[in-house]
């Protein structure tokens, strides 16, 4: 059914910001058929895949004429709700709710005394059936805040007024907001402008924030050869224990932890992830799965390319960061041992391929549990290691990953309204590498073969060097509380795992030892492998005795050893 277009003006009021709620009020006139009208609260966010069910957060729902009269309506499901008007009567709205906003992340919206961050799908309905055309949003908040930091178009007509428009629903919902008394600043890049927002402290460092940004956007545009966007917003949070990203239209939200900016390693995970986000403003905002728009923000939108969208993206950030000049290729190796020893680890790349890691991501990345590492492997993790062996594949041919970047890019200009499906990848990749590299690339993606990883560093100038830890080996991951542990996850085929020590256990004894968090970490040391160990653990309520025998812990990648630099290098530029 062909859509009927619409104008709708939207305003957001934050009164008492220490109340936590936003209201909401959309106003228009309904173009569509009929007498009804639905009305509906996104369940999820592009670039987050997980039913968040945003309608939880909201209160209060009414519908009005322009009159003020009420309209009969009816909820229809968990975010949707359907509006009636009499015979004869304009279908003038206006619709009014409050929405909660008090949790901290990139993908919901926060307000408290000090700012306000408004993540646009936790708070604009939409209509059913309706394209909206050029929508409008107005701001209304306490005068003690002065700035607004948005990738919308300001159309305000006076400087007290903060009135912004998109091109329709897509977009608006595609723009984060920022408003408080935060830092701003920016640069100037082939006359573009960027703006940097950053709301939260971070502890005094000498690293140059605001240059390394600008040395990452000429990297990553020069990349890529244009700008898709007349202007950009990176948006920053900083508070502790905090990270996470989430790409847009024309900005991205970030956040980090401001007291892990001084150290080096902390630093070039930041640069990595300015980098990683700012380069989804080509791919997935512009180069994208098929699935990915027109978007149903009431139900899941799968896809078998996630692989595309973030695996090759989380190859990229790390590489444009060493390209940027910004860290040295050993910097560089460390951050993919990191990335080789965290693959290595997770059992689940046995059992799941890329195509359904991505698929499922709706139920498995972003809904961890005890047994998620046995079961599924990260299409972010995954997907990015598989192209840092494409880019050594195509680059014996004589190509690079570069030159993939330039075919996808050149597909989105030839059809910048239809998405890509995966055969089209393929079939780049065959132009590029020939079908010897293609078959390879594919194996990687639909099947759950190992990535050969050690050959890959060989080929390019670089020795996997492995260790063997001393410690014997248990199988599992713990957390504390307090003095106590507790066991957090089991590995797959490892001693724990054979002799049925569960998740949720807490350790009391072993081998008639009594074991506290102070002296977990040296404890394992004076264990012996191949020797059998009673354990004493509390199971839900009850006391529970087991036999474990340990093994020897596996061998590790230890480093990524430099034997040719100039021609790693080749390969990584």
């Amino acid at each position: 059914m062909e859509k009927s277009n619409m104008k709708v003006f939207y305003t957001l009021t934050i009164q008492n910001p220490e109340q936590h709620h936003v209201r909401v009020t959309m106003r228009g006139t309904f173009s569509g058929e009929g007498r009804c009208m639905t009305v509906f609260m996104p369940s999820w966010s592009p670039g987050s895949y997980l039913m968040r069910e945003y309608a939880r957060h909201l209160r209060g729902f009414r519908a009005l004429n322009l009159k003020g009269d009420y309209l009969a309506y009816e909820q229809v499901d968990k975010g949707a709700f359907l509006i009636r008007w009499p015979d004869g009567e304009e279908r003038e709205f206006e619709i009014m709710y409050d929405v909660f906003c008090h949790e901290i992340s990139v993908r919901t919206s926060y307000v408290d005394i000090g700012h306000a961050f408004l993540h646009l799908p936790t708070l604009l309905m939409g209509i059913e059936d309706v394209q909206l055309i050029a929508p409008e949003l107005r701001l209304n908040f306490p005068p003690l805040w002065s700035t607004v930091s948005t990738g919308l178009e300001d159309i305000s007509p006076k400087r007290e007024i903060f009135l912004y428009r998109a091109q329709n629903f897509d977009q608006l919902l595609d723009c984060p907001i920022e408003i408080g008394c935060h830092q701003t600043d920016g640069f100037m890049f082939k006359n573009i402008p960027h703006e940097l927002a950053f709301y939260g402290e971070m502890l005094p460092n000498q690293h140059p924030l605001k240059k390394d940004i600008e040395t990452i956007v000429t990297t990553v545009a020069n990349t890529m050869g244009e700008v898709p966007y007349g202007r950009y917003v990176f948006i920053t949070h900083l508070a502790s224990g905090i990270y996470g990203g989430l790409e847009h239209h024309n900005s991205t939200a970030l956040h980090f932890d401001g007291a892990r900016l001084v150290e080096r390693k902390g630093y070039i995970k930041w640069l990595s992830l300015v980098a990683h986000e700012y380069f989804h403003a080509w791919n997935v905002k512009r180069i994208r799965p098929k699935e990915f728009g027109p978007f149903n923000y009431r139900q899941e939108g799968y896809t078998q390319l996630l692989w595309l969208a973030e695996g090759l993206t989380s190859f990229m950030d790390e590489l444009f960061v060493l390209r940027s000049g910004l860290i040295a290729l050993e910097e560089y190796l460390d951050l993919q041992k990191n990335n080789f020893k965290s693959y290595m680890a997770i059992p689940g790349r046995r059992f799941h391929s890329l195509a359904d890691s991505s698929f499922n991501a709706w139920i498995k990345l972003y809904r961890p549990d005890e047994n998620s590492a046995n079961s599924s492997i990260s299409y972010y993790l995954k997907g990015g290691l598989a192209f840092f062996i494409l880019n050594i594949l195509l680059k014996e041919k004589g190509k690079g990953i570069n030159d993939f970047l330039a075919q996808l890019w050149l597909r989105y200009k030839e059809r910048p309204e239809v998405g890509l499906e995966a055969e089209e990848v393929y079939q780049m990749i065959e132009v590029l590498g020939g079908p010897e590299v293609r078959e390879k690339f594919e194996m990687f993606i639909v099947t759950t073969e190992e990535l050969p990883l050690q050959s890959s560093l060989e080929r390019m100038g670089l020795a996997w060097v492995e260790e063997r830890p001393e410690a014997a080996y248990f199988g599992i991951k713990t957390r504390s509380e307090g003095e106590r542990i507790f066991v957090s996850s089991v590995v797959l085929d490892g001693p724990a795992f054979k002799f049925g020590l569960n998740a949720g256990d807490e350790i009391l004894f072993v081998g008639g030892q009594r074991v506290t968090r102070g002296e977990w970490d040296d404890f394992g040391k004076n264990l012996l492998p191949n020797q059998a160990y009673e354990l004493l653990v509390a199971r839900m309520g009850r006391m529970v005795r087991l036999t474990i025998t340990l093994d020897k812990s596996p061998a590790e990648l230890k480093e990524i050893k430099i034997v040719d630099r100039e021609k790693a290098l080749k390969f990584l530029n």
